[in-house]
């Protein structure tokens, strides 16, 4: 399962073609996991595919102001939200109103994680902020739609993300296309970095970071973790600032409320030790390169065969495939602490 493979939509009946207008960002758009564009959309009515199975918006505009969608449905109807309205700038006044997942009104606060079938999730008005190459921004989502199996023509792995709010900005901004790509390094696309990009979360309405609530708690520990895609990585770190793999896991579990030793040789020990038959979750703890002491170095399963950790010095908190020569010889184990 290809992880990151963003299917990240939107609105319009005036669809872009995938290859063109490369530096723009769209109210709604699909995305590779390298960041490929795939289809975007931009203001009015659209539908993908014609009959709107995977995404349907009645109504879209952007304004300098902000980006606003009426009469959304995605996946054939399981998701429903009569008007999202996401900011240009900042989290307040964002609205997700009468948000309907399987028939069953849903919460719709900043951060919230709605689990659907199997692997396939969805976060609300997930925020990230974004140093970028001369200020600092803030890139939100409205909602964002990650689909661990696949549905119809669209792959494991692919996201779909629904009002984007840099897509207002880029109106009365204008932006280099390096620029453009920031809100895909957040959201672990694979693509053009900027050099110095980090993912620290941006406090909403000056509290910590908002805790998801509802669905396996697997899920919410990915959701977490992929905020933090782009984070240097630092020795023995265990904050926003910089992690090391260790210090990534269990800075993630702890905002959860399950306290982890800052130690991959400790955390090898914790929880449920899953067996070679045993198939892995979304947020199962994956191990590699053992020692006297115990692994070398951790991730955290993410679905689709990929995981998402902080690899050495120099890199930064990546995600990569558990199939990958450097890992798949080293790979030792998996551990499920919430079982």
């Amino acid at each position: 399962m290809l992880r990151r493979l963003v299917v990240a939509i939107g609105l319009a009946l005036a669809l872009a073609p995938a290859a063109s207008a490369a530096g723009a960002i769209g109210l709604a758009e699909i995305r590779q996991a390298d960041g490929t564009l795939v289809r975007r959309a931009g203001t009015g009515a659209f539908a993908y595919p014609a009959d709107g199975s995977v995404l349907s918006v009645a109504s879209s505009k952007a304004t300098p102001s902000g980006v606003t969608l009426e009469h959304v449905s995605i996946l054939g109807g399981r998701i429903q939200i009569d008007r999202l309205a996401v900011p240009a700038k900042g989290i307040a006044g964002a609205r997700v109103e009468n948000l309907v997942v399987d028939g069953l009104l849903r919460d719709a606060s900043p951060n919230d994680v709605l689990s659907l079938d199997g692997s396939d999730y969805a976060v609300v008005l997930q925020q990230a902020t974004i140093p970028g190459v001369d200020r600092r921004t803030s890139g939100i989502v409205g909602l964002r739609v990650f689909l661990g199996a696949r549905y119809g023509a669209l792959p494991a792995g692919t996201q779909i993300l629904v009002g984007l709010a840099r897509a207002a900005q880029e109106r009365t901004q204008g932006a280099t296309s390096a620029r453009a790509a920031l809100p895909w390094a957040v959201l672990g696309l694979s693509g053009t970095r900027v050099p110095g990009l980090s993912s620290t979360p941006e406090p909403f309405a000056g509290a910590g970071i908002a805790l998801p609530s509802g669905g396996p708690v697997g899920l919410h520990a990915v959701a977490l973790a992929e905020r933090f895609l782009g984070t240097p990585y630092v020795w023995g770190g265990a904050a926003p600032g910089g992690f090391d793999c260790s210090g990534l896991v269990m800075y993630v579990y702890d905002q959860l409320g399950l306290s982890l030793p800052h130690f991959t040789g400790y955390q090898w020990n914790v929880g449920r030790r899953l067996g070679p038959n045993d198939a892995l979750q979304p947020g199962d703890i994956v191990f590699f390169h053992m020692h006297s002491y115990g692994p070398g170095h951790e991730g955290m399963y993410v679905g689709n065969g990929m995981f998402i950790h902080a690899p050495h010095t120099g890199d930064i908190v990546k995600i990569s495939s558990l199939s990958d020569p450097a890992y798949a010889l080293g790979y030792v184990g998996a551990v499920r602490i919430t079982s």
